[in-house]
C-alpha cells in the first residue's frame, strides 16, 4: 500500500521514536533503571492521592521528593485518568528500558536526585509519546491527514466530529468500578495487623505478612474482584484455569494493597524520604512463588505457569507491556511487584489480550470465546427477569443470526440486539481494529431491520411478530462502543449494562427505543465534558492534538 504520510513526516517520526535514547536512565543496568522508574510511578500516584498537584522535583538526594501528605478521595473520573496515565506511560517507558539497558544490575537502596530526575523525564516523555503514536497511527490508517508546519505536526481536518462517542467510552468507564468500590468497607482491611507489624528505621520500613492479613484483604476487595472477573472460572487454558488465575491475582493484589497501606502508615509515622526505598515490593522468585502458593491455595506448578505468563517479556513477547505482564524480573534473582500497577490492573481484560498474543493459548481461547455471546445473552435475560419482555434468539433463514430480540407484545415493539464482547481497546491500533468489529455488528443489524421492513417471513416467524410491530436494532457492546468513524445514523451502539439498566428503569420498550434513536445516552459537550487543543513536544517536534476533559466527578450513566 502507498504510504499516506510524506517522507518529511516519516523522518520526524523516526527522530521522535528514538528520542528516549538521550535519557540517562537507559545507560544504567536494567534492574537499577526499571526499579527507579517503577518507584517514580508510585510517587506520581502518591502525590495525586495526596493533593492532586503535580509531583515536585528536588535534586537534593537527602530531601524527600514528595513534600506533603494530605490524603484525599479521588473522584471516579480522576481515579480513572490516574490509572490510565500510569499504565500507558509505563508501557512505553518500560519498553525503552527493556530494549536499551544492559540486563541485570542491582536495585537501589536509597533515592538519588539525578536518577529521580531521569525517571521523571522518561515518564513525561512517555506521556507525550502516547499522543504522537495516536496521531501517526490514525494518519497511517487514513482516518486523518497530517501536515508539517515548520516543526509542528498538525492534523489537517476537524478532529471533533461526533466526539461524543469517544467521550462516552471515556466517561462511562469508571461506572462498574465505582459501583463495586462503593461496596468495599475500608474497615474490613487488616489495618491494625499491618500497623502492629510495621517497623521503621530511618528511610526504610518493613512489616510481616501472614495468611490472615491476605485473606482479610481479599475478602474486603471481593466486590472489586467480582466485577473484574466475569468469565467462567472453569475455563481451562494450557496449564491453569481462569479460576486459578483469579486466585493468584487476588493474592498478589492483596500484597500490593498491603504494601501501599504500609507505606502510608510509615509516612504518617515520619519515615524518612517518605519510604521511597521500600515503595516497590521485591522478592526472590522462589520466595514469591511459595508466598502465593500459600496465600492463594493454587498448587506450585500452576502458580509457576501463571508467573511465567505474567513475567515481563516472557513467552517470546517482543513488545512487552507491563499492564499485560506486571511481574517485573529486575535481575536473575529479584522480582518486583509495583503496587499500583497491580491495583490499577483490569486483570481479566489484560489476561485475554496476553492470551491472544501467545500462539499456544490463542487457539484455546478462541474456542472458548464463542461462549461470551451466551454469557451476554444470559446477562440480559437475568437482568430483565422482572419485566414482561419476551426474549428470542437463534438462526434465521438467509439472514445473520438473531443474537437477542427483546419483545414487548403489549406495546407491539421489538428491539433486535447484536451482542459484542471483545477485548476493550487500549491503544490506537486496537481502537481501529475494534471499530471495524463494531461496523460489522452494525451491518448485521441493518440486514435484519431491512429484512423486517421487507416483511421477511422467516424473520417474522422466528420473532413471533407481524408487520404491525415497531422494530429497531442496536449493537450492545460489553465494554466499548467504537470510535465515531464506526457509527451509523440508523443503528445506535451502547454499552450492554447501560442498556439493561435503562430497560429496567423505564419498563417501557418503546420509550427506551426512542431514547436510543435520539442518542440520549451520549454525553453532551459543555455539560459532561469539554475538548481542548493540546500541544505535545518531543525534542524539536511538536504535535497539535486534543484531550477530552470530564466536567463531571462520577461515572457517566444517564437513564
Amino acid at each position: 500500500m502507498k504510504d499516506r504520510l510524506t517522507p518529511e513526516l516519516r523522518k520526524a517520526e523516526k527522530e521522535i521514536d528514538y528520542h528516549y535514547r538521550s535519557n540517562p536512565l537507559v545507560q544504567l543496568p536494567f534492574a537499577t533503571a526499571a526499579w527507579s522508574l517503577l518507584a517514580f510511578g508510585e510517587e506520581v500516584v502518591l502525590k495525586e492521592q495526596n493533593d492532586g498537584r503535580k509531583t515536585q522535583l528536588v535534586s537534593d538526594e537527602n530531601t524527600s521528593p514528595i513534600l506533603a501528605v494530605r490524603p484525599r478521595q479521588l473522584t471516579s473520573q480522576e481515579y480513572e485518568a490516574l490509572a490510565d496515565n500510569l499504565v500507558n506511560n509505563l508501557k512505553y517507558s518500560m519498553h525503552w528500558l527493556y530494549s536499551a539497558c544492559e540486563p541485570g544490575g542491582q536495585t537501589p537502596s536509597t533515592s538519588n536526585g539525578n536518577v529521580y530526575k531521569a525517571s521523571w523525564d522518561l515518564f513525561k516523555l512517555a506521556q507525550e509519546y502516547r499522543w504522537f503514536t495516536a496521531a501517526y497511527v490514525h494518519a497511517s490508517h487514513g482516518w486523518i491527514k497530517l501536515r508539517l508546519e515548520g516543526s509542528t505536526i498538525q492534523p489537517s481536518e476537524n478532529l471533533f466530529t461526533d466526539i461524543e462517542y469517544e467521550a462516552y467510552n471515556r466517561l462511562i468507564k469508571p461506572h462498574k468500578l465505582q459501583e463495586a468500590s462503593s461496596s468495599v468497607n475500608i474497615d474490613n482491611f487488616p489495618m491494625d495487623a499491618i500497623r502492629r507489624s510495621l517497623k521503621i528505621e530511618d528511610e526504610r520500613f518493613s512489616y510481616k505478612l501472614n495468611p490472615r492479613m491476605i485473606c482479610d484483604t481479599i475478602t474486603a476487595k471481593k466486590p472489586i474482584f467480582d466485577e473484574m472477573f466475569l468469565l467462567p472460572s472453569e475455563w481451562q487454558l494450557s496449564h491453569y484455569t481462569l479460576g486459578d488465575f483469579r486466585k493468584v491475582f487476588e493474592a498478589i493484589s492483596a500484597i500490593a494493597s498491603i504494601q501501599a497501606i504500609a507505606r502510608r502508615m510509615a509516612i504518617a509515622q515520619q519515615c524518612l524520604k517518605m519510604g521511597y526505598a521500600d515503595s516497590i515490593y521485591m522478592r526472590p522468585f522462589d520466595d514469591l512463588v511459595r508466598q502465593v502458593v500459600r496465600y492463594s491455595g493454587v498448587s506450585g506448578p500452576e502458580v509457576r505457569s501463571i508467573f511465567d505468563d505474567l513475567s515481563y517479556g516472557n513467552r517470546g513477547i517482543s513488545n512487552p507491556d507491563p499492564a499485560l505482564q506486571p511481574l517485573i524480573k529486575l535481575n536473575s534473582d529479584t522480582y518486583a511487584v509495583m503496587p499500583h500497577l497491580w491495583l490499577f490492573s483490569s486483570a481479566e481484560r489484560n489476561l485475554t489480550v496476553l492470551l491472544n498474543k501467545l500462539p499456544s493459548e490463542k487457539e484455546i481461547y478462541s474456542k472458548l470465546v464463542d461462549e461470551k455471546e451466551v454469557l451476554m445473552r444470559n446477562h440480559f435475560i437475568t437482568g430483565l427477569s422482572d419485566t414482561d419482555f419476551r426474549f428470542i434468539w437463534g438462526k434465521v433463514q438467509d439472514l445473520p443470526d438473531v443474537d437477542l430480540a427483546i419483545i414487548r407484545d403489549s406495546e407491539k415493539t421489538c428491539l433486535l440486539l447484536e451482542l459484542k464482547w471483545f477485548i476493550d481497546p487500549a491503544e490506537a491500533r486496537e481502537i481501529i481494529e475494534k471499530s471495524e468489529e463494531i461496523e460489522k455488528g452494525i451491518s448485521q443489524v441493518l440486514q435484519l431491520t431491512q429484512a423486517f421492513a421487507s416483511n421477511h417471513t422467516p424473520l417474522l416467524k422466528k420473532l413471533q411478530i407481524d408487520s404491525s410491530y415497531t422494530l429497531e436494532g442496536v449493537v450492545a457492546s460489553e465494554n466499548w462502543i467504537g470510535h465515531a468513524k464506526a457509527q451509523s445514523p440508523e443503528i445506535p451502539v451502547i454499552q450492554a449494562n447501560h442498556l439493561i439498566e435503562k430497560l429496567k428503569a423505564t419498563k417501557s420498550l418503546e420509550s427506551a427505543m426512542e431514547w436510543l434513536k435520539d442518542r440520549k445516552y451520549l454525553p453532551k459537550e459543555g455539560e459532561h465534558f469539554k475538548v481542548h487543543i493540546t500541544t505535545h513536544t518531543i525534542g524539536d517536534w511538536s504535535l497539535k492534538w486534543y484531550e477530552i476533559q470530564p466536567l463531571i466527578a462520577d461515572a457517566f450513566f444517564p437513564l
